[in-house]
C-alpha cells in the first residue's frame, strides 16, 4: 500500500480490480467446486437408493429432509454463478454471492452432519472449503468470518437441541467448529495485505509512469515560453537553462520593437520564481501571460513601468500563498547606446564593456510581492550600452551552487568566472553554466539555473533582432543537464 493514508483514487481502483476479481474467481470456484459437490450428490443419491430393500422400506421424511437441503446448495451455486456471469452485477452483490455460498455450504454441511450422521466429516469439509474460498476469493478477514459465524450458530443449534451431553461438552463442541474456521481467516488476512500491498506498488508505478509522461509534456509547454536565442542585429542574445526538475520557476522573456523613426529596442525580462518544480512552473505560467499581455498592450513599456506592474500582481494574487519573485526588467536602445534597468530583489547583473571592465547592476528595488503597490518604488537606472558591450544576467541557482565540500559559489565566484573565462560573445552562457556544473562537482543542480549573456556586437548590421531561425535552448542546448 502507499505510505500515509489512501487516498480516494486509490481507494476506488483497489475496490474496482477486487469487483473484477471476485467475478472471475467466483465463476471459477463455482464451476469446479459445485462440480465436485453436484457429482458426490449425485452419488449419495444413486447409494441411498440402491440400498433400500423390501426389509429396509424408504423413509420418505429424511429422503425429503435431505432433497430440500441439496435443493438449497444448487440454488446457492446457480446463483453464485449467475452473479459471476452478469457482468451488471454490482459489487455488493458478489460479495454477497461469494460469501452466501461459502455460508450456505456451512449450514448444508450442519444439516447434513445430522441427517446423514457424517460424525466430524463435517467439520473436516467445512475446514477445507473455507480454507479454499479464502484462499481463492479476494475477501476481507470480516468476510471470511461471515461463513464460519454461520456454521457455529446452526451447528451449536444442532448440539443444543440433540440433548445429549452436557453442557460443557456441548461448549466444547462449539468451540472446537469455531477453531475450523480460523486458518482461512489466517489465510484470507495475509492474503489481503498481501495484495493490498501488491496493488498499491502497481498504483504508484503506474501514476509514476504517469506523472512522468505529463511532466515532459509541461515541461515541452513550459519551455516554448522560452524565446529563441538571436545570432543577428544590433542586439544579441543568448541563453542556457537548468532546472532543478522536469519543470521549473525560472524565465525569460524578450520583446523585440521597431519604432517608425527606424530604431530598435530590444526589452528583457528574468523572472525567478520562490521554490521549484510543478508549484514554480505553474506561478510562472501565470506571470508569462502577465508579461505577454503588459508587452502586446505597449511594446515600448518601459522596465520600471514592467516591474510595477509584476509586484502588483504577485502581491494581490499570489503573497497570500508565500509566493513570491524576483525580476530583472531591461530595455536596450540600440539608437540611444543606452540600457534602462529595474531590479527588483533579483541577483546583480554584470555589464561588460568592451575594454574588458565589469560593472555590477544592482538590485533597484524590493523582492516582488512584498509590499503594496503604493509602496514600491522600481527606482529605474540608466547605464550606457555601446558596441562590444554585454550584459550577463542570472538566477540565484548559479550563485548559490555548492561544491562538493559545501562551499556556496556566491556572487564574487561568479563573477571571477565571468572575468577568467575570456570568452567570445555569444558563448558566454554555455560556458558559464559548464562552469558552475564542473564547481559542484557535476552534481544535479539544487535549483533552477538560468544564464542569459545580451550582446552588443562591434559593426553589427541595424536589422531587427529575430530568433525564429533558431529553437529555444532549454532542450537542444543545455548544458550539464540533470538526469530526468
Amino acid at each position: 500500500m502507499p505510505a500515509g493514508p489512501e487516498t480516494i483514487e486509490f481507494r476506488r481502483e483497489f475496490v474496482q480490480a477486487t469487483h473484477g476479481l471476485l467475478r472471475k474467481r467466483l465463476r471459477h470456484f463455482v464451476v469446479i467446486v459445485g462440480g465436485i459437490w453436484a457429482l458426490v450428490a449425485m452419488i449419495g443419491w444413486v447409494s441411498l437408493f440402491s440400498r433400500q430393500t423390501d426389509a429396509d422400506p424408504i423413509r420418505i421424511w429424511p429422503i425429503i429432509w435431505r432433497a430440500v437441503n441439496d435443493l438449497i446448495m444448487l440454488a446457492a451455486f446457480v446463483a453464485a454463478l449467475w452473479i459471476g456471469l452478469d457482468k451488471r452485477a454490482s459489487k455488493r452483490a458478489a460479495i454477497a454471492a461469494s460469501v452466501g455460498l461459502i455460508a450456505v455450504y456451512g449450514v448444508h454441511l450442519s444439516v447434513s452432519h445430522y441427517a446423514l450422521d457424517l460424525g466430524s466429516w463435517s467439520l473436516i469439509m467445512f475446514l477445507v472449503i473455507h480454507l479454499l474460498a479464502s484462499a481463492h476469493f479476494p475477501w476481507t478477514p470480516m468476510q471470511s468470518l461471515v461463513p464460519l459465524v454461520a456454521f457455529v450458530a446452526v451447528h451449536a443449534g444442532y448440539v443444543i437441541a440433540d440433548g445429549t451431553s452436557g453442557p460443557l461438552q456441548d461448549l466444547f463442541s462449539t468451540v472446537f467448529s469455531a477453531l475450523v474456521g480460523v486458518p482461512g481467516i489466517v489465510v484470507c488476512s495475509v492474503q489481503h495485505e498481501w495484495r493490498q500491498h501488491n496493488f498499491g506498488y502497481r498504483f504508484v508505478h503506474s501514476r509514476y509512469g504517469r506523472l512522468r509522461d505529463e511532466l515532459a509534456s509541461a515541461r515541452r509547454i513550459h519551455e516554448a515560453m522560452f524565446p529563441a536565442p538571436s545570432t543577428d542585429g544590433p542586439i544579441q542574445l543568448s541563453y542556457r537553462y537548468e532546472p532543478m526538475r522536469h519543470i521549473g520557476g525560472d524565465y525569460l522573456h524578450v520583446c523585440s520593437h521597431e519604432r517608425e523613426d527606424g530604431s530598435k529596442l530590444l526589452s528583457v525580462v528574468v523572472v525567478d520564481v520562490t521554490g521549484h518544480g510543478i508549484p514554480a512552473a505553474l506561478t510562472v505560467n501565470r506571470l508569462h501571460g502577465e508579461v505577454e499581455l503588459l508587452f502586446a498592450a505597449d511594446p515600448e513599456v518601459r522596465p520600471g513601468d514592467v516591474l510595477k506592474h509584476l509586484n502588483r500582481y504577485v502581491h494581490l494574487t499570489l503573497a497570500k500563498h508565500s509566493i513570491y519573485a524576483t525580476a530583472l526588467c531591461m530595455r536596450f536602445d540600440s539608437t540611444r547606446n543606452e540600457l534602462e534597468v529595474a531590479n527588483g530583489g533579483h541577483p546583480p547583473a554584470f555589464l561588460l564593456g568592451a575594454d574588458g571592465t565589469i560593472e555590477e547592476i544592482a538590485s533597484t528595488s524590493f523582492v516582488l510581492g512584498a509590499c503594496r503597490n503604493e509602496e514600491f518604488d522600481p527606482a529605474p537606472k540608466t547605464y550606457p550600452f555601446h558596441m562590444g558591450d554585454s550584459v550577463i544576467a542570472y538566477t540565484d541557482g548559479a550563485i548559490e551552487a555548492r561544491s562538493p565540500d559545501g562551499r556556496m559559489l556566491r556572487i564574487e565566484g561568479f563573477r571571477s568566472m565571468i572575468a577568467s573565462k575570456g570568452l567570445r560573445a555569444g558563448e558566454r552562457a554555455a560556458a558559464l553554466l559548464q562552469a558552475v556544473a564542473e564547481y559542484r562537482g557535476n552534481a544535479p543542480t539544487e535549483d533552477d539555473t538560468l544564464i542569459v549573456e545580451i550582446h552588443r556586437p562591434i559593426g553589427s548590421r541595424q536589422t531587427q533582432v529575430s530568433g525564429a531561425q533558431s529553437e529555444p535552448l532549454t532542450t537542444t542546448a543545455k548544458v550539464a543537464q540533470s538526469p530526468p
